[in-house]
């Protein structure tokens, strides 16, 4: 689970939110595409989600358990934060894998 401290506190009804949990390693595969679908109803053209910010911030708001909009009214560095942690993971398979050699 990822937690992150944000600058500028988020207000969700009369709630105050000073920091978001990002449970990104309980998310399916359903869950992704579910995100994808929903990015592409708002328009999204990318041919690979994985690049798409849109796409980063609606998986962002489904593991922090905040609304897409609440996700896009952060205030820019703290939404920038937010959407590089989800590419940080989501291109996290690209990077080197520990392996054990086989004796």
């Amino acid at each position: 689970m990822e937690k992150i401290i944000l600058r500028k506190p988020l207000t969700v009804g009369d709630k105050e939110i000073k920091e978001l949990q990002l449970d990104l390693d309980n998310m399916t595969g359903n869950d992704v595409l579910q995100a994808e679908a929903e990015a592409r109803v708002l328009g999204e053209m990318a041919p690979d989600m994985q690049f798409s910010k849109k796409f980063q911030a609606i998986v962002a708001a489904k593991v922090a358990g905040i609304s897409y909009d609440d996700i896009i009214s952060l205030a820019a560095p703290d939404f920038m934060q937010v959407v590089n942690t989800v590419s940080n993971f989501l291109f996290g398979w690209v990077l080197p894998v520990n392996t054990q050699e086989n004796k």
